[in-house]
């Protein structure tokens, strides 16, 4: 049995943070029913790079779902939406403030349907607050959350990462505020609005930083934290063949055996020395071999914590992912056959897997319509 077997999610979302969250849910057992807008529906699918049908973006974050199309400015479809709404237990969307209200289907008004409903709205800058009107994408949070300002090496320009920390940051505490509620609606038949700003989950990468700023009025630049790669340690290595390995010796015992296995006693003192020729000393002693050979010689050498920096062609051969079942391998009629990252969770009598593909739009709408509305 998994999880979340009997709870039901009507997901409005769309784009990445609001379709990632609901998937964890639906991974975890939640029937989610993805109710898209008329064509072309999530206008997800339509992203770069699309394979047959539609976006990779789409494929990787609506599996384990169902999906019909309604009309929210339609009062026909209006009606579906309140009439499958007192059998739901979460409503999820991602409008900006105050756009489902003036459809007629902002949390009060579901709320006089189904008082223990939990409400989740995923927004740029969340409900309230100056910039709460405004929107944003993944680069503008992390820009004005702080994050962005501390990605880069010292004394050069913010690097925007490839990864969407904004979007799948704001999913999973989606996906954990939803849950909190879920619980307090079983334990008190009280719904709840849940109110996720993607600022604020960005906010909540800098918990040091913070600190630190508020306790010594300063916090580390761009490049000047300590696990920020600058120190011999804790760094990135180019190699013999132009690949790059990272070395994570943090610790006095683990800079010792990084030591050893290269044959430099010599360098015991200098393990967090800001001296460039400490640096460039130790970059040349990482060119004298391939990526293969360190590999070698980390997997031989108990604890040496050299890794290889890994494409995402690599991550898919890699021993470990398989040992976990991190990679589902999936056919699609139309698409042939994908892969989709598994949920990165084991759960004791839990057998997570991907039960539906992700779904055309609106082709569950006859078996849902049935199933929900009949009276």
């Amino acid at each position: 049995m998994l999880p979340l077997e009997g709870v039901m999610v009507l997901d409005l979302t769309r784009l990445l943070p609001g379709p990632y969250s609901s998937m964890i849910l639906a991974d975890l057992g939640a029937r989610v029913i993805k109710i898209e807008p008329p064509p072309p529906g999530d206008y997800m699918r339509e992203f770069e790079p699309k394979l047959r049908k539609d976006s990779a973006f789409y494929y990787a974050v609506n599996r384990n779902k169902e999906s019909i199309s309604l009309n929210l400015k339609d009062e026909k479809d209006r009606e579906i939406l309140l009439k499958l709404v007192r059998n739901a237990h979460v409503v999820m969307e991602g409008f900006r403030p105050g756009v489902m209200e003036k459809l007629g289907v902002g949390y009060n008004q579901l709320k006089g349907e189904n008082p223990a409903l939990v409400y989740c709205s995923i927004t740029g800058f969340g409900q309230t607050g100056p910039n709460k009107d405004k929107p944003g994408h993944d680069i503008n949070l992390i820009a004005i959350g702080g994050v962005l300002d501390q990605i880069g090496l010292k004394d050069g320009p913010p690097v925007i990462p490839a990864i969407q920390l904004a979007d799948l940051t704001s999913a999973f505490w989606a996906a954990i505020g939803i849950l909190a509620a879920v619980i307090k609606a079983r334990n008190t038949g009280e719904g709840s609005f849940v109110d996720v700003a993607m600022m604020d989950s960005v906010l909540s990468w800098l918990p040091t930083h913070i600190v630190q700023q508020s306790a010594m009025g300063t916090a580390p630049s761009r490049g000047d934290f300590f696990l920020s790669g600058g120190a011999p340690c804790y760094r990135v290595y180019e190699t013999a063949d132009g690949r790059y390995v990272v070395l994570g010796a943090l610790e006095e015992k683990f800079w010792s055996i990084f030591c050893k296995a290269v044959k430099r006693d010599d360098l015991l003192p200098y393990q967090f020395s800001e001296d460039p020729k400490v640096v460039e000393e130790i970059e040349g002693i990482f060119r004298s071999k391939s990526l293969a050979e360190w590999v070698e010689l980390s997997n031989k050498t108990k604890d040496l914590l050299i890794s290889p920096v890994n494409s995402v062609k690599d991550v898919m051969e890699d021993p470990q992912v398989k040992a976990r079942n991190m990679l589902w391998k999936v056919t699609h009629p139309e698409e042939g056959e994908l892969a989709l990252v598994a949920p990165p969770l084991k759960i004791s009598g839990a057998e997570f897997e991907c039960r539906k593909l992700p779904p055309a739009l609106d082709e569950d709408r006859e078996k849902v319509l049935k199933e929900l509305l009949e009276e």
